[in-house]
């Protein structure tokens, strides 16, 4: 019988890639001081401003809230770069109610939050804010990667503010398996992060997959640097037990959802075929009252008490 410490040597040898969009992972492949130039490559790629974003530093992830009878939000990742703009990336793995309310709720608060105390305060020092927000799913009715949200005017479309900027990736409709069909950088990180999702391929063969593309040996070196990150043979052992112990919980917590989910759609199914047997019902004894079969006859075809019948 092989021992723990076996198995736990398998497991690092074998070049398996942490699943990105789990909390932990992500928040380890992006949001640590190691990972930094993971997270400016990814600012840089999705936002793709004129003059590149070079350093960030992380701020504390929990907005606290201006009552005590409100929730604190806590986010996957808040940073500030130079400018004192601000970007916060969300990963979601699962429709929310009201997804798109509560995703301006969070963009707002972190615009709330640069307001200063006093009446000296006029309002100068609102820097720009990014709300970046990964969607493990889709919602609308338009299949479209990418949507960005930002203020304009109704009648011309001119913009009226750029502070405020909303970015939507809906990372089913990255194109995973062809990475050379991909126009913008973006693109490129989505669908590297959709196929370390599916933890079907290994370290090595997506790194071969990243080197056939037409890319810059520069950003073939950025995507490199993302999966040697995510490589869970390269985790320490501690980091490792943590990465498999969220893991779990992750598994567990995305069963029980899908569970919940099939139970409903059966419910729902079930639900509908009771009502329809029951109209079926209703038709069948209204064209049999129409003929003028005897209300006992009816009752006893369609199950119907005679007060029902009667009332048709």
């Amino acid at each position: 019988m092989k021992t723990d410490k076996v198995c736990s040597s398998e497991l690092k040898d074998n070049g398996r890639l942490m699943t990105p969009l789990m909390d932990w992972s992500f928040k380890f492949i992006f949001g640590t001081e190691q990972s930094k130039p993971n997270l400016l490559g990814f600012l840089n790629m999705v936002l793709m401003p004129e003059s590149p974003i070079v350093n960030v530093h992380f701020l504390n992830n929990e907005v606290i809230p201006v009552s005590p009878k409100l929730k604190g939000t806590v986010f996957d990742l808040i940073c500030e770069d130079g400018n004192k703009d601000k970007y916060l990336i969300e990963v979601q793995n699962q429709r929310a109610d009201n997804i798109l309310d509560r995703i301006i709720f969070y963009t707002c608060r972190l615009i709330e939050r640069m307001g200063q105390k006093g009446d000296q305060w006029d309002y100068s020092d609102i820097k720009k804010v990014y709300s970046i927000c990964i969607m493990n799913f889709t919602f609308g009715d338009k299949a479209k990667l990418r949507r960005d949200v930002q203020l304009y005017y109704t009648d011309d479309k001119e913009q009226y503010s750029d502070k405020l900027n909303i970015i939507l990736l809906q990372l089913p409709y990255a194109k995973s398996f062809n990475m050379n069909e991909c126009k913008f950088y973006y693109e490129y990180l989505l669908s590297l992060l959709k196929e370390m999702d599916k933890e079907m391929k290994t370290k090595d063969q997506l790194k071969q997959e990243v080197a056939q593309t037409q890319l810059s040996d520069e950003i073939k070196e950025y995507f490199y640097s993302i999966i040697d990150t995510a490589h869970i043979g390269s985790l320490s052992e501690k980091e490792r037990l943590q990465y498999e112990a969220n893991l779990k919980s992750y598994r567990h917590t995305m069963s029980c959802i899908r569970y919940a989910e099939n139970k409903g759609r059966a419910e729902g199914r079930a639900e509908g075929r009771v009502e329809g047997r029951a109209e079926g019902r209703v038709e069948v004894a209204k064209a049999l009252k129409a003929k003028g079969v005897d209300v006992a006859i009816i009752c006893e075809t369609t199950k119907l008490s005679a007060d029902e019948v009667d009332k048709l």
